[in-house]
């Protein structure tokens, strides 16, 4: 669950979506302050007896024209006026109606034209001279008659004149920031979930540190800092101590200060936090659980700032939840000339003389004498341009095989600036190229949140014909081999094939299965109707039905569905031997309540 409010929200998460300067004028905090003074100047009204009065008043004019028949027939003329009237100024504004028709012209355009010409000469509908005043004028009309207005937009979306899907998401997440922007403080947002779930229910929050996403600065006071101060304030709460679970946000930028994380190293690479710094002072005093990241924010999970926190978090059995679904709050800044190729896997390449047919049908039937599976060993290009787009690659589940596979997190290491110290943390064996067995990251507890997307699930249950997510059936208690071919040799290219070409629930449900405190959640995604049947497959998995985690991402779901919908939903769909399973049982591995 989120429970920030929307001054934690930098101001232009408009920018890439529309251009400059079109995104200053929907800043969000003009949103949040003009639904603030809604809400607390106009919305109350709705309560007060001069407003039930004038809700009266205009039933009884609604229904005087309802059942007086002459009058509803001439509401529907001065309707059927009104629409010729929107039509012919719209049709003005794009077709040239005073200017003699070329003998040329398309013969639609012809029709219309004249048609508009007869309108005007006719003087059939009210002059309205200037531009402005027309709009004005449009507007009134869409304000004060619905079936026009229902009209127009319908006519809107059939044209495809409507925004599209990104700026409809888009849209949507402002609308939520929106609805929650009359609660000023974190726990009247949190009271408000709270009682829609039964009383002995305990509650993961979530904060979000958005400054370094360069979509402008945020409002003066409200830092990360404060944010989980708010946090703090609901955890001690005599009624929350046992049942609210906060976590603590993970930036490798923010980390850099050493105010907010700093750390030693004893002789035997155990990492410990200094006293004081803000780390220190929420996981160890104030017993939050976890370690909350969002990677689209602009870098990779395997950064080298993140492996010393890393290192502490298996030490105390700390939970980290990283954000794992393509969504609209992402970097919004210029893309890095270092992020065109992936700092650590690479397009590998397949040597004719060494490789079977068989292993070529693995990778999808590929032409043996294509240049991009015959050369050098080049690294993944990430070919992405769109913010949207190249963000994702911060999200892909597979950067976590950076971690938990101990050859990878070893070239990790070698390209780090802090190499000398990050190799007292994570002993090496230089001879193979690999951090010693037991000394890395393979025990790392992390939940990729949101199970990689409902399209992502979707894109599973349509692949058919793709030889890697047939893995999760034929092979159900390994799912794929990222790392080897069908001969079992080593194959480096494979890992890029599977990044450009296999869907997200397939790498996820391999990567549950192979490691052993990988979890996924389905928060957000639960929404979608659809997930419900592929759910129940996946919890016939015996290794996958551990690890899967019940979550709802309460308020960024609001737009589909209220908790308490999502809640009915997944009990009514799954049994209670199921839903014990992924929202009692496994939340409490996860979190270490045993």
């Amino acid at each position: 669950m989120h429970v920030f409010t929307g001054d934690y929200v930098p101001p232009y998460l408009a920018k890439t979506f529309l251009p400059w300067p079109f995104y200053y004028l929907v800043s969000l905090g003009f949103v949040v302050n003009t639904l603030r003074w809604y809400y607390r100047k106009i919305e109350r009204y709705k309560y007060k007896n001069g407003y039930k009065q004038w809700e009266r008043f205009w039933y009884k004019v609604e229904m005087f024209f309802k059942r007086t028949f002459i009058l509803s027939i001439l509401k529907f003329l001065i309707e059927a006026y009104l629409v010729v009237a929107i039509c012919f100024y719209i049709g003005i504004a794009i077709f040239r109606v005073d200017y003699p028709l070329d003998d040329s012209a398309n013969p639609l355009k012809a029709f219309i034209i004249n048609i508009l010409n007869f309108i005007k000469e006719s003087r059939l509908v009210i002059v309205v001279p200037s531009v402005l005043e027309r709009i004005i004028f449009l507007i009134l009309i869409l304000i004060f008659f619905k079936s026009i207005r229902n009209l127009f937009f319908a006519v809107l979306r059939q044209f495809k004149v409507l925004p599209g899907k990104q700026i409809t998401r888009l849209f949507q997440r402002y609308a939520q920031i929106g609805l929650f922007s009359k609660y000023k403080t974190q726990k009247g947002i949190y009271d408000k979930l709270k009682k829609q779930y039964p009383s002995d229910t305990h509650f993961v929050g979530l904060p979000m540190d958005m400054e370094f996403m360069n979509a402008g600065k945020l409002r003066k006071g409200f830092t990360i800092e404060s944010q989980m101060a708010g946090l703090l304030e609901i955890k001690q709460r005599e009624a929350d101590k046992e049942t609210f679970h906060p976590f603590v946000f993970a930036d490798p930028r923010r980390m850099k200060d050493k105010k907010y994380f700093d750390y030693e190293v004893d002789d035997e690479g155990q990492v410990s936090l200094v006293k004081d710094c803000l780390m220190q002072l929420y996981l160890e005093v104030h017993g939050f659980k976890g370690i909350k990241m969002y990677p689209a924010l602009g870098y990779f999970p395997f950064d080298d700032i993140l492996l010393p926190l890393y290192k502490y978090c298996i030490q105390n059995n700390l939970p980290i939840m990283s954000h794992c679904i393509k969504g609209t709050i992402f970097y919004r800044g210029k893309k890095s000339l270092s992020w065109d190729t992936h700092p650590i896997f690479s397009e590998g390449r397949i040597d004719r003389g060494r490789h079977t047919v068989d292993d070529l049908k693995e990778l999808q039937g590929l032409d043996i004498d294509s240049p991009d599976i015959v050369g050098e060993d080049k690294p993944l290009h990430l070919n992405q341009v769109k913010n949207m787009d190249f963000s994702n690659n911060f999200t892909n589940p597979l950067n976590f095989l950076c971690l938990l596979n101990n050859d990878y997190l070893y070239k990790v290491i070698e390209q780090s600036v802090n190499k000398e110290s990050l190799r007292r943390i994570f002993p090496c064996e230089d001879q193979n190229r690999t951090v010693e067995k037991g000394k890395g990251l393979e025990k790392l507890k992390v939940c990729l949140a949101h199970f990689g997307g409902d399209d992502q699930w979707n894109r599973f249950l349509e692949s058919d014909r793709d030889n890697f997510t047939s893995q999760l059936i034929l092979r159900p208690h390994v799912g794929i081999d990222f790392f080897r071919n069908a001969k079992g040799e080593t194959s480096p290219g494979k890992l890029a094939y599977i990044w450009k070409f296999v869907d997200w629930y397939t790498i996820i449900c391999s990567m549950m299965i192979q490691y052993e405190n990988v979890y996924a959640d389905i928060s957000y995604i639960l929404h979608d109707g659809v997930i419900l049947p592929l759910l129940k497959q996946t919890l016939s998995n015996e290794k996958l039905k551990e690890k899967v985690l019940y979550g709802s991402d309460f308020y960024v779901v609001r737009n589909h569905k209220s908790d308490k919908a999502i809640l009915a939903d997944i009990r009514a769909g799954l049994t209670e031997s199921e839903f014990d399973q992924i929202a009692r049982e496994n939340p409490r591995g996860y979190l270490n309540l045993d």
